[in-house]
C-alpha cells in the first residue's frame, strides 16, 4: 500500500469553527490508498507512460504501456484550484508514488487546466488549424520541476474571420483522443459542460470551434438571478413531468436562438402564473439554453452534421435527446477519450517508447 499526503484548499465551512472568523481555506488531505497489488504482473516491465487528466477540481491519472493499455488507473480531488500555494510538483509526486516508485524514469504528460494561467504554467495556445504534430510541437516541458521527463500539452486558438478569438484548453485532447491518428474527412464533436464546446475537424486536424458557456449561464441563473427562486428540484429530472419541460424548452430555445434573453424571462413568468410547477422550471430552463445552443451552432457550422458528443453518460443523454428533437441522430463517444488522446499526442512526441 502506498498512502500519501498533499495540502489542498478546502471550504471556508470545512474550517469555521462556531463562533469563530473565516478561516485560510487551507487544509491538509490524504490521496486515496494506492493499492500496489491491484497492478498486473510485470507491471515495472510495461510501464511506459503516466497520463494525466488534470483539471480545475479533480485529476485523473493512467498508467500505459507501449501500446496504450490501461495498467492502472485513478483519481483524486486534486484539482488545480485545490492544490495548496502552487505545489503541483508534490501533488503529482503524491498522486503518482506508485508508478514512480516501480519506474522511477516514466515519462509523463498531462492536459487540461494544469496548463492554464492558474496551473503549474502557462502552455502556450497553439493556433487551428492544428493536427497531431502541432501539439506535440506546441508540448510544454516541465522536465527540471517534475524531476523527469514531463510534458504539458498547449491549448488551442481559433481567430474566425471578422470574428473575435475562441480558445479551449482540455477539451482538444479528448477530440484528437476521439479521432484517432487514421481518421480522414469531415467531423463535428460536441463537449458539453460548463463551457460547451463545439469542434470541426477535417482529417484528424481541428479546423475551428465555438464555446457556449451553457453550462455556466444555467448555474448563474439557477443560483443568483430572480428565476432561481421560483425553482425547485424535482425528485428525479427524468420524470415524465421534468423531461417534458426539458423538451419544451429545447424546441422554443430552437426555434428562436436569437431571442434567449427574453425566452428566459418566461420561466419567471410561467412559473408566476402557475403554467408549470416548480419543479419543472428547472428542466425548462435548461432546455432553453441547450436548445438555443444548438440552434446558434447549427447556423454557424454548415452544412449541418451529426456531432459526436463527448460527455459523461448522463450529460451526453440529455443532449443526444435535445440533438433528436433538432432532427439531428448523434452519437455518444466510447471510451475514454482523454487517455486515448494523451497516448496518441505522447507517441507523436516520441515520449512513448
Amino acid at each position: 500500500m502506498y498512502l500519501s499526503s498533499v495540502s489542498v484548499m478546502g471550504s471556508d465551512d470545512d474550517i469555521k469553527a462556531p463562533g469563530r472568523g473565516r478561516g485560510s481555506g487551507i487544509l491538509p488531505i490524504m490521496v486515496p490508498e494506492h493499492d500496489s497489488e491491484a497492478l498486473p504482473a510485470g507491471a515495472a516491465e510495461r510501464a511506459r507512460l503516466i497520463a494525466l487528466d488534470w483539471g480545475s477540481s479533480s485529476l485523473r491519472g493512467w498508467l500505459l504501456d507501449a501500446n496504450g493499455e490501461v495498467l492502472d488507473r485513478r483519481e483524486a480531488p486534486l484539482g488545480i484550484l485545490n492544490v495548496r500555494e502552487g505545489r503541483f510538483a508534490e501533488a503529482f509526486r503524491a498522486f503518482c508514488a506508485l508508478w514512480l516508485a516501480i519506474r522511477p524514469d516514466l515519462p509523463a504528460i498531462a492536459s487540461g487546466m494544469i496548463g492554464s494561467r492558474q496551473g503549474w504554467r502557462e502552455a502556450p495556445y497553439v493556433a487551428t488549424p492544428a493536427g497531431f504534430d502541432a501539439l506535440a510541437s506546441g508540448l510544454l516541458d516541465l522536465g527540471d520541476e517534475a524531476g523527469r521527463p514531463f510534458r504539458i500539452v498547449p491549448g488551442l486558438v481559433t481567430r474566425p474571420p471578422g470574428g473575435s478569438p475562441d480558445v479551449i484548453r482540455g477539451e482538444e485532447t479528448q477530440v484528437f483522443g476521439a479521432i484517432g491518428t487514421g481518421a480522414s474527412g469531415t467531423a463535428l464533436f460536441l463537449l458539453p459542460g460548463t463551457h460547451s464546446k463545439w469542434v470541426a475537424t477535417r482529417d484528424a486536424v481541428v479546423t475551428g470551434f465555438r464555446t457556449c458557456m451553457t453550462g455556466e449561464l444555467y448555474a448563474v441563473m439557477r443560483q443568483h438571478s430572480i428565476l432561481g427562486r421560483l425553482c425547485e428540484e424535482p425528485e428525479s429530472p427524468d420524470a415524465p413531468g421534468p423531461l417534458s419541460a426539458f423538451d419544451d424548452g429545447v424546441r422554443r430555445g430552437l426555434a428562436e436562438p436569437g431571442a434567449l434573453g427574453h425566452l428566459l424571462f418566461t420561466v419567471r413568468s410561467e412559473g408566476l402564473l402557475g403554467q408549470r410547477p416548480p419543479d419543472h422550471l428547472p428542466g425548462y430552463l435548461s432546455g432553453l439554453l441547450i436548445g438555443a445552443e444548438i440552434g446558434d451552432a447549427l447556423r454557424a457550422f454548415s452544412p449541418r452534421q451529426a456531432p459526436c458528443v463527448i460527455a459523461a453518460p448522463a450529460l451526453a443523454a440529455r443532449y443526444l435527446r435535445a440533438l433528436h428533437l433538432a432532427g439531428i441522430e448523434a452519437t455518444a463517444a466510447q471510451g475514454e477519450p482523454a487517455r486515448d488522446g494523451l497516448y496518441a499526442i505522447a507517441a507523436h512526441a516520441g515520449l512513448v517508447a
